[in-house]
Formats: C-alpha cells, sequence, structure tokens
C-alpha cells in the first residue's frame, strides 16, 4: 500500500533524514500560555497527539454524542482559545484543542484530510441542553472570528465557526487487515459501527439533529451542506467517491454547468464543466476561506485570486494556461480556466518512454526525443518570457505541464509564482525539482526555475525515479548510467548537468535555447543501444557485481545496528511512514522486516533489537494476523531467528483474530497466514498449523467466485485485485504449497483455476508487451503494473511454480509470454514491493527454474540499477525509500527488500530454490524440466 502523496508530505517535515511522525513535536507555548492562565489548576490537562485535552474534575467520560467545533486559522487560534476558556471552564464540559498555531496551519493546509480539517477545538458536552448552553455561550463569544468551514459539521445557527456533528468522544476503535484503526461508536442494540466522518454532513440513522429536530436523509439521498440560504458548493454536494452524483451536475455563476470532478483537496475540487454560454469545455479551479496554503499559511481564496491575476498578464504567452473568469459563489472562490486535455508531462513519460515500453529501436527512440525536445524549448521560452516580465515560476513539475495532442505547453497550477519584489506565492515546490537555497527561503528564485527545467529534463530523460531529496547526486548517476545503457548524446547530460546545478550562473536564455535545438536527436541512434541487448554473465564481471553487493550488504546492516533506536517506541528502524499507520512490528514496515533480512545475511541480531520487539504488544488489538502486515510474519520472523517457543505462541494465539477472513490475499490476508502456519508446522511439526491451514483452504475454497472457469476471490471492499500481494494468484501461491503438504489434487485445480484468473486479465504497451493491472475491473484507464505486489513480477512469482510443480506445456507458454515485461533494468524505485528489487527477485526464479544464463544477466543488470541508488552514511548504506523522500531499512520500500535481492544475486543457480521472500518452496514438488543447453 501506497499512502497519498499529501499524506506523505506531513512526515517530512520534522527530520531532514527519516520520515517521522509529526505528532512526536514539541508543542509552542502560545496555546498552553493561553490554557495556563484562564483555566483552575485541578483541570488535568494531557497531550492526546495532535492535541491537548482538557479534564475537568470530577466529569465523567461519556463515550459519544453530539459534539462541537470551533475553527480558526493559525493566525487567529491564540484569540480564539482566549475566548472561548470562559465559556468551556464555566460550563465544566472535557475539551480538547490544537497544540499550537502551527497545528492549527498543518491541520487547515491544503494537503490534509477534509474530513479533519478546521476543528481547531473540540467540545464533548454531556447532554444535549449542555450542547445547546455551550453552542449559544460560543456563539457569543466567537461573533466577528473567523474560521474555515468544517466540511463534515453543520454551522450552529448564527455562528461561522461553532459547528457540530455525531461522533465518538473517546477512542474505540478495531484493526483492519492492514493494520491501520478504524474508528468505531456504538449503535442503539450494542453494535460496534464504523463513526463515519465525511466531507459532507452525515448523521448516524439512530440520531436526530438537536438543532433542526430533524433525521437522517433516506439511504441514497445527495448530501448537502446546510451551509447558507443560497446553494452549496460543489465540494459540499458530491464527494470523491461520488463525483457524478446528480447533486454534482449543477450550474454555477449562471453558466458552468459542472460534468464532474477531476480532483478533491481541502483547499477545493477542481471540476469539468461546459460553459452553457460558449459550449466550452472549461476547469473550474475552487478555493475555500480559512484554508491555508503553503509554509506561510496564505489564505487559498487570496491566492487563488493572486493566481488568476499572474495567469491574466501571461495569457498573450500562448505558455500557460487562459483563465476564462473569476467568481465568488456563497462563501468559496472559482477559477474558471480553459480546458486544455488531460495529459501532462508525467504522463507521457510514464506511458510512451520507449525504456517502460521496452521498445528500443532507434525509431522509436529518436522520435520520443524530438517529441521531448519540442515540449522543452517551449518550457525555456515560457521561463525566459517570465523572467523579463519580473515573474518567478517557482514550482514546476511534470503533472502541471500540459501537453496538447499537437505537442503544445500549458503550463498549469501558479499558485507559487509570484512578481519579484512583489506578494509571495504558495511557497509549494515539488521534490527534486527546487534548489536547496529556495527551500530555505521558502520560495523560488530564478535559478530555482532553471534547476526545475534541469529537473523536468531529468525526469523525462531516466526510467526511475528523479529525486534529489536523499542525495543530490543521486539522480545525476542515475542519468549517467541510464546515458550509457541508451547511447545519450554528450550534449543532451552535459545540458541537464548545467541546469541541475544550484552553483551555476543563470544561462543566456538564448544560448540555452541554441543548445536544445541543436541536440543532435536525428543523429543519435544508428542502432539499438546497449540496453536493448541480452547479456549472458561473464566470470569477471559477475566476480566484481558480487564484490561490490558484499561491501554494499555489510554496510546495510551496519546501518540497521547504526540507526535502531531502542528507547523509541513507535518504531526501531527508520521506515516507511506506514510504520507510523500501522505497526512498529511488522514485516513489511516494522522491526522483523529489518531483523530477517539482518539474519538471512549471516549476521548475529544485537539483543537490545530482539529485546525491543519482544517488548511490544502482540495482541489482537496491537496487529492484525497477516503475513506482511500483523502477527503471522512476526512468527515466522521469530522461527526463522531461532525462537520457536516465542513464534508457536504468537502463531497460535492469532488463529482466533477477528480478521482472519477479512481479505484472501497474502499481504494482509487469510492465504498469507495460511502460508505462515504451513512454514511453522514444517519447521516444527506443529500439527494445529497444518490443520488451521487446511481450514483455511478449505473456506477460500468454499468463497472462490467462479467465472468461465476461473476462481477469484473479492477483497472486502468488493473488489477484485489481481495480481500477488491482494489478488487471486497469491492465494493460488498458498493452495500450491498446500497441495504439497496434504497431496489433495483439489488444491492443485482450485490454484491452477485462480492463476488462470489473473492471467485472463492482462494489457498490452503498444509495443506488444503484457502487463497486469491492480484490480480486474475499473472504472478509469487500467494501469500496466509490472511489480511483485501488485502486476507482472507477482503474477509470474506463482507462474513458476506451478509450471515446475505441473510440467505443463501451456503454463510454460504462459511464463514466455509474462516473462518479457519483468527483463527490466530500471523501474521506478529500487524497492521490493514495487520496484526493481522485486522484478530482480523473479528474473532469479525464473533463472533457477528455467536455467537461461540471459535471465541471470538480467537480473545482474537489476542490480547495477539498484546499486545506483546506494546511499553511504556515516552509519553504513541504506536506500531510499517510498518515491525516494527519505532513507528506509524497511522490508517493503527500503534497505531490507533491497537486501534480500541483492544477496540472492551471490548465490542463485539453476535448480536452486534461494527466494527468501516468504515462500514455501521446500513443499513444492514435481519433475523439474533439465536446463537449457549451455546453461
Amino acid at each position: 500500500m501506497q499512502l497519498p502523496w499529501n499524506t506523505m508530505l506531513r512526515y517530512l517535515r520534522y527530520d531532514p533524514r527519516w520520515f517521522e511522525d509529526p505528532v512526536r513535536r514539541q508543542p509552542g507555548s502560545a496555546h498552553l500560555t493561553e490554557f495556563r492562565a484562564a483555566m483552575p489548576v485541578d483541570w488535568r490537562l494531557r497531550r492526546h497527539g495532535h492535541w491537548l485535552v482538557a479534564d475537568p474534575p470530577g466529569a465523567p467520560e461519556l463515550g459519544q454524542g453530539w459534539k462541537l467545533h470551533v475553527s480558526a486559522t493559525s493566525r487567529t487560534s491564540a484569540e480564539t482559545l482566549r475566548r472561548s476558556l470562559p465559556v468551556l471552564r464555566d460550563a465544566g464540559v472535557r475539551f480538547k484543542f490544537l497544540i499550537d498555531p502551527a497545528e492549527v496551519r498543518e491541520l487547515n493546509s491544503k494537503s490534509f484530510s477534509r474530513t479533519a480539517s478546521g476543528k481547531f477545538i473540540t467540545v464533548y458536552p454531556p447532554d444535549v441542553t449542555s450542547f445547546h448552553d455551550v453552542a449559544r455561550a460560543l456563539t457569543g463569544a466567537l461573533r466577528g472570528c473567523e474560521g474555515p468551514y468544517v466540511l463534515s459539521d453543520r454551522r450552529y445557527p448564527g455562528s461561522r465557526v461553532v459547528s457540530y456533528r455525531y461522533g465518538g468522544f473517546t477512542t474505540r476503535f478495531r484493526l483492519q487487515p492492514l493494520g491501520v484503526r478504524e474508528l468505531l461508536i456504538e449503535s442503539p442494540d450494542g453494535a460496534l459501527v464504523r463513526d463515519t466522518r465525511t466531507p459532507y454532513w452525515s448523521m448516524p440513522e439512530w440520531t436526530t439533529d438537536p438543532v433542526t429536530g430533524e433525521g437522517p436523509p433516506p439511504a441514497g439521498t445527495p448530501q448537502v451542506a446546510e451551509t447558507s440560504q443560497e446553494a452549496a458548493t460543489p465540494q459540499e454536494a458530491g464527494t470523491p467517491q461520488e463525483p457524478d452524483t446528480p447533486a454534482a451536475k449543477r450550474v454555477l455563476n449562471g453558466r458552468y454547468e459542472i460534468e464532474g470532478a477531476i480532483a478533491f483537496s481541502n483547499r477545493g475540487g477542481i471540476y469539468r464543466a461546459v460553459d452553457t454560454v460558449t459550449g466550452a469545455d472549461v476547469v473550474l479551479r475552487e478555493a475555500r476561506p480559512g484554508v491555508e496554503v503553503g509554509p506561510d499559511g496564505l489564505d487559498a481564496v487570496v491566492l487563488l485570486r493572486h493566481e488568476y491575476d499572474l495567469l491574466t498578464e501571461l495569457a498573450d504567452s500562448g505558455f500557460f494556461v487562459r483563465p476564462l473568469d473569476f467568481f465568488r459563489q456563497w462563501e468559496h472562490s472559482y477559477l474558471v480556466e480553459e480546458w486544455v486535455g488531460d495529459s501532462h508531462l508525467g504522463l507521457i513519460v510514464t506511458t510512451e518512454n520507449p525504456v517502460f515500453e521496452l521498445d528500443l529501436s532507434p525509431e522509436r527512440l529518436t522520435a520520443y526525443y524530438q517529441r521531448l525536445q519540442r515540449v522543452w524549448l517551449q518550457l525555456a521560452d515560457a521561463i525566459a518570457l517570465c523572467h523579463e516580465r519580473g515573474i518567478v515560476l517557482g514550482d514546476l513539475s511534470p503533472t502541471n505541464v500540459m501537453v496538447t495532442p499537437d505537442d503544445r505547453v500549458r503550463v498549469i497550477d501558479l499558485e507559487s509564482a509570484f512578481h519579484e519584489g512583489g506578494a509571495p506565492g504558495a511557497g509549494l515546490m515539488t521534490p527534486g525539482m527546487v534548489t536547496r537555497r529556495a527551500l530555505a527561503a521558502r520560495h523560488g528564485d530564478r535559478r530555482t526555475d532553471y534547476y526545475a527545467l534541469g529537473g523536468l529534463m531529468l525526469a523525462t530523460l531516466i526510467a526511475c525515479q528523479q529525486n534529489d531529496m536523499v542525495d543530490h547526486a543521486l539522480p545525476l548517476g542515475l542519468m549517467a548510467e541510464v546515458a550509457r545503457d541508451l547511447d545519450l548524446p554528450a550534449e543532451l547530460t552535459s545540458l541537464i548537468s548545467d541546469l541541475y546545478s544550484e552553483d551555476e550562473e543563470l544561462p543566456d536564455p538564448a544560448v540555452l535555447r541554441r543548445r536544445m535545438a541543436e541536440l543532435p536527436f536525428d543523429t543519435a541512434w544508428r542502432r539499438p543501444p546497449p540496453l536493448a541487448h541480452r547479456l549472458r554473465p561473464e566470470p569477471e564481471r559477475s566476480a566484481d557485481l558480487h564484490e561490490r553487493i558484499t561491501e554494499v550488504l555489510d554496510g546495510v546492516v551496519d546501518y540497521m545496528k547504526g540507526t535502531a533506536t531502542v528507547e523509541r517506541e513507535d518504531r526501531l528502524l527508520p521506515a516507511d511512514v506506514l510504520v507510523f499507520e500501522t505497526n512498529p512490528l511488522s514485516l513489511a514496515h516494522g522491526a522483523h522486516g529489518g531483523l530477517y533480512a539482518m539474519h538471512t545475511l549471516g549476521h548475529e541480531i544485537p539483543d537490545a533489537l530482539l529485546s525491543w520487539t519482544l517488548r511490544r504488544p502482540t495482541d489482537h488489538s496491537a496487529l492484525p494476523p497477516g503475513l506482511y502486515y500483523g502477527s503471522a510474519g512476526v512468527a515466522w520472523s521469530l522461527s526463522a531467528l531461532g525462537h520457536r517457543d516465542q513464534a508457536v505462541r504468537l502463531l497460535r494465539e492469532a488463529g482466533g483474530h477477528p480478521l482472519l477472513h477479512a481479505e484472501p490475499g497474502v499481504l494482509t490476508g487469510a492465504a498469507g497466514h495460511g502460508m505462515a502456519c504451513l512454514r511453522l508446522w514444517r519447521d516444527h511439526g506443529e500439527q494445529e498449523f497444518l490443520d488451521r491451514a487446511v481450514a483455511i483452504g478449505d473456506r477460500l475454497t468454499a468463497e472462490a467466485r467462479w467465472e468461465d472457469g476461473r476462481a477469484h476471490w473479492p477483497d472486502s471492499a468488493d473488489r477484485v485485485p489481481v495480481g500477488y500481494g491482494y489478488g487471486a494468484s497469491g492465494v493460488a501461491m498458498f493452495l500450491l504449497a498446500l497441495h504439497g503438504a496434504t497431496g489433495d489434487g483439489r488444491l492443485l485445480d482450485l490454484g491452477l483455476a485462480a492463476l488462470e484468473f489473473d492471467l485472463s486479465h492482462p494489457i498490452h504497451s503498444t509495443s506488444g508487451v503484457l502487463s497486469f493491472p491492480s484490480y480486474a475491473q475499473s472504472e478509469g484507464p487500467r494501469v500496466r503494473r509490472h511489480y511483485w505486489d501488485a502486476g507482472t513480477a507477482g503474477v509470474l512469482t506463482t507462474l513458476l511454480r506451478y509450471w515446475d510443480v505441473t510440467g505443463e506445456d501451456r503454463l510454460r507458454k504462459e511464463v514466455d509470454r509474462v516473462l518479457p515485461d519483468v527483463r527490466r533494468k530500471y523501474t521506478g524505485l529500487p524497492q521490493l514491493f514495487h520496484g526493481i528489487s522485486g522484478l530482480g527477485n523473479t528474473l532469479l526464479d525464473a533463472y533457477e527454474f528455467l536455467g537461461d544464463p540471459e535471465l541471470l544477466g538480467d537480473a545482474q543488470r537489476a542490480a547495477e540499477a539498484v546499486l545506483r541508488h546506494t546511499l553511504r552514511r556515516p552509519e553504513g548504506v541504506v536506500f531510499p525509500g517510498e518515491q525516494s523522500l527519505r532513507e528506509s531499512c524497511d522490508l517493503a520500500t527500503g534497505s531490507a527488500g533491497v537486501a534480500l535481492f541483492l544477496d540472492r544475486v551471490r548465490h542463485a543457480a539453476p535448480g536452486r530454490r534461494t527466494n527468501r521472500n516468504f515462500l514455501l518452496d521446500d513443499l513444492l514438488t514435481g519433475v523439474r524440466p533439465a536446463p537449457q543447453d549451455g546453461s
């Protein structure tokens, strides 16, 4: 699982090297000063995450009810708290407030959750009488105060900042299979149900609105906020899950008919619309007052007007999206822009790059780079024109450069642009596209614009993650590798290096344009580049690679030991943000992924690190039961580390987990749990675990859904995932292992039917290469996935083993059909779950099963690409994690998973089974075909 980009950004602000949980930040004094000045000493104050909770003496703690919210901005929060405290003190009600103004700005920011934004103070009245008394008193005390509208609430009559909704007063939760927590409230019959938090007004079916006396609307009724006598805005009328509901199809400003939502953020929606006056397709961008954008917390409405003015000034250039209108409806403001299509530069790179398409013919390379050349020239001209007019763009990224079907560039999203010497822009900047100097200053400059141009050229050039946040040298090193592999012109790499530098002088626009125009793409390729050729491993090259891998792996272990923090409770090793959202023990992101990798590499686990894991809770409320995110994986790791009794006890207790059958797949579901049961049965002879695995197999058999003779299992959201991590290929892997343990031929047949389901959902590239989607059905375009957790590598992992066990010719033909997609050197990231290490691991599987030495050559190429991401630090060696934003040690996204692949490169051989990514190859039997000649 990958969290949304905006969520990940929140974990970047508190440490330059590692993802860090924002709740660890110490609060400023502004709000605490107000509290201590107004509240009696017998009120207890305690911290709970982003909040300070105030408990009056002797007040009972209630579970749920009608709560009040007070909104504020970071500029008004201290004053708002000062006015609110006497009301709350005299009422004697429990309440909480955000720790300081910086946290208010964070929760009001463009990137924060729309369901939580704006809630500065939360009040927990004990009954309806108290609810009204406190609400009326706050309404009077806060008259004239301003804050963003709370989308999940209704405003209390007469107030712009006091609102209300029904929900939990105390934290009651249940785990989800991934390990994240779902908040709960209690229905009148005593059942615990989800505490639903939507970005529009909703209420439980058993409640009555304490203000209007109304009950909840009938199921399926479009939700509209009670905000004004005027019509609600599209953001309140539609949800991101239902952007095309009838309520969203309305006319704004008397002429713009909303067709649907393109995207939502806390700032407001982006909508596709038709101008009913002209008939033209347009885009509406919405801004909500009180939402704070960028490091200085600029008001979203002011910023949108600022952007409209800049676009108007630049409209004559032809390089920027043309603004058509700016208006206000109800409290929200809208910028209307021409529709320029939905193809941005980032999409072109991922769908048309010959390296991604595995089509490295000279003709394809020439056409691709000549198209990029036309785009680069226009961007250079756009930057030069802005600078002539004293405008700094401040933020350029692949997704805000739109490219029309005739290859005309239209730059969008100028919220960070500004006139030199004038009002600043938002100060938002795209990682990898901004100088360190601009980051420190919190706004761009002319050099940053050219740096971003170099970053854009680099991003379109290389076929892997281009991001300099962990190390500026990393993308340039990758560029050098790609340049050799593709025979890129030296003039191109030299130009990018000059632009992608903080220290170079500003380029002369005319000279820059000439250098771009003269790039020799028309003569660069006379024959396919080196990357297009297959390689057999050579002893000397292999020995050098093994030596470098050994040195890197020793450094990986040193880094883990050097950065482990046993004093912390929330994580042991630097890891992905999901370690904070799930649990600190899991294989995927927690401590056991790192410890298992350390053990696999032959290193002794320091006692302090093992002790840290053994101190953590492992009950049903702490860990889900799955393999990669829960107790089954922890048990597998403990068994591998030699701690049999602890492993057996943990897995035994996990057998009664209420989430055991919530999902079917390997990563979080029953199939992965069943694989751990087979592992401990095989290792320790515990019959109960084989019995449990058989029971899981029986249930999967009963719950299989059939389609044209193929079997699949929907997930808990009733989607049909494809692939190893969540889909039928992973379930098939478990069924194959269970067949190996029991000899039950029905399991083999069901597993084959499941594998065939995934194989029946291919996506073909323009060059004919076969990939797989994440889901069998999709409302939008199906995205090709190449990876292990979802995509080709995972499907092939299972397919190879079914062919090995059955020896069926048709499966061998499927291997040949699927294999080309994983024969890649470059993907977006180096990681195991969805990166080049996962593909390389599958290539080594194919080499061991098929015996073709060229497959080992492919895996060695993948290893070379992975090694290009090596980061050397004082503690040792580490690899960049998700989106290359921070250093990470975890199994899913960081060094532990990379290490499992690199270690195999040194040991793989035909007929061996060296995959240590939690498989059961020792349970599989069958006739193994002889290796190919010459192997």
